[in-house]
């Protein structure tokens, strides 16, 4: 009897546990359930959020698809405006780069001079760029003639500033003023350092008198053999072109018989031949006053000679007959 009693108390504190189970997941189930219908709610008023959130992202898409487009066009117009152009003027600097050393290597070929005297000249090449209307090409080329012609290097930089001026307030080419006064140089033995002093007096020559610059060049090239042989200086020179080309003298032909008329009269003067009695008469002088008058100063001589002619015309007397009757036939 006690041990079924045993069993059945031990049956009961089983079924009893068991019941206390099945109670506690009724009690869990029930706050499941509560829990469940909570999310329920909260989802049901979540909802009208989410959609809202749905619509703005909708919306924002569109924006940003719409900024893409402008920021595709405002990369394109920075590019058309901006990268095309930096692009272009890198292309362009390129260029001139190249150009520079193709024109400057004309300087090297006519130019004895050292590596560090190259790179001088060409830092001044580009600083007279900066300085004055002429591109480095141009410069360039101005500065080979003048290397060509004997200009030394020391000298290369203020002679072919001195041409570009020329060429920018004249009626004369850069280039081509280089290659004359150059030549000029050469024959009258003019000291190259004076080049400023020489090109200031041409520009006021022209400025000043009824002829431009280019004929006063072109004479006093033609005068520049035979002045230099009497002893006429680079003024007196210039100064019988002006005169001679203000009057429309042309330098071809004007130019050899004014020369022959100086050569003729230093050999009458040095020789004391039949001619030297012609030349100081129409001077209004005697043979011996011509020949001092020379000797002062061939400039004077000239001009004395060149005032009587027109004396003689003014007096009725043919300038033309009386330079025949000295041989001067082709004057």
């Amino acid at each position: 009897v006690k041990d079924l009693e045993s069993k059945l108390t031990a049956q009961q504190r089983t079924m009893q546990n068991a019941s206390d189970k099945a109670a506690n997941w009724q009690t869990r189930l029930s706050e499941a359930r509560a829990e469940v219908k909570n999310l329920e709610k909260q989802i049901t008023n979540i909802n009208p959020h989410l959609d809202a959130f749905a619509a703005k992202m909708d919306a924002w898409s569109a924006n940003l698809g719409k900024t893409g487009k402008t920021m595709q066009s405002v990369g394109k117009a920075l590019t058309g405006y901006i990268t095309t152009p930096v692009m272009a003027l890198g292309g362009f600097a390129l260029k001139a780069s190249i150009e520079f050393e193709d024109a400057f290597a004309c300087v090297r070929k006519t130019v004895d001079a050292t590596e560090e005297e190259y790179k001088q000249l060409e830092q001044a090449v580009k600083d007279m760029s900066f300085e004055m209307p002429s591109n480095t090409s141009e410069i360039s080329e101005v500065m080979a003639t003048a290397g060509q012609l004997g200009i030394y290097t020391e000298n290369l930089r203020d002679y072919s500033k001195t041409m570009i001026d020329l060429g920018e307030s004249t009626d004369i080419v850069a280039n081509e003023a280089a290659k004359t006064i150059a030549q000029f140089f050469n024959i009258t033995g003019t000291g190259q350092d004076k080049v400023r002093n020489f090109g200031s007096a041409l520009v006021d020559l022209g400025n000043n008198f009824a002829t431009t610059e280019s004929a006063i060049m072109n004479m006093a090239s033609r005068l520049a053999g035979a002045g230099a042989q009497i002893g006429l200086t680079d003024a007196q020179i210039l100064g019988f072109a002006t005169g001679l080309t203000s009057v429309g003298i042309e330098a071809e032909a004007g130019g050899s018989a004014f020369s022959k008329v100086m050569t003729q009269m230093q050999v009458a003067v040095e020789t004391n031949n039949a001619a030297l009695a012609d030349f100081a008469r129409v001077s209004g002088m005697s043979s011996e006053q011509f020949v001092q008058a020379w000797k002062q100063g061939p400039a004077d001589a000239i001009q004395a000679f060149i005032v009587g002619l027109s004396q003689m015309d003014e007096e009725g007397i043919s300038a033309i007959v009386t330079l025949q009757e000295m041989g001067l036939t082709e004057i």
